[in-house]
């Protein structure tokens, strides 16, 4: 299984731990592997720092936490749009050029759009509850 997990599961892990970490973990103890992209790691350390009003030493740790468990990959130009908020057509494109199963997010304006090509896009606890009913999480 391939896997792009969005922004905000990163931001729970920095901040929460436990069930997002747990989530990581599991994807990757399964031998599943995650697909992150540049434009996740900046928007992780700018609303660790911006909104969150983390150190950049923290921000800066969390991104190389992050970017040490994934495979990076660049986002291309795509047709492919986020039609009711475009800053997120990134995510989109870039899991879509991954070619991963899932998409992890809690973004109502990626959910809204499941499934998505040959992409399940689906929301940290239903991953989480996905995880669960594979064997992979207790």
């Amino acid at each position: 299984m391939k896997v792009f997990f969005d922004t905000n599961v990163y931001v729970a892990e920095a901040l929460l731990g436990q069930s997002a970490t747990a989530m990581i973990d599991a994807t990757i103890s399964a031998g599943w592997r995650i697909f992150c992209t540049d434009y996740v790691l900046d928007e992780l350390e700018r609303v660790l720092t911006d909104y969150r009003h983390f150190s950049n030493r923290f921000a800066n740790r969390s991104r190389r936490h992050v970017a040490r468990r994934c495979q990076l990959v660049k986002a291309a130009n795509s047709r492919h749009q986020v039609p009711k908020d475009p800053k997120d057509s990134p995510i989109l494109v870039t899991a879509i050029v991954a070619g991963v199963d899932f998409l992890v997010t809690n973004d109502t304006h990626l959910l809204s759009m499941n499934p998505y090509e040959s992409i399940r896009i689906i929301s940290m606890t239903g991953y989480y509850e996905l995880l669960v009913a594979q064997g992979l999480l207790q």
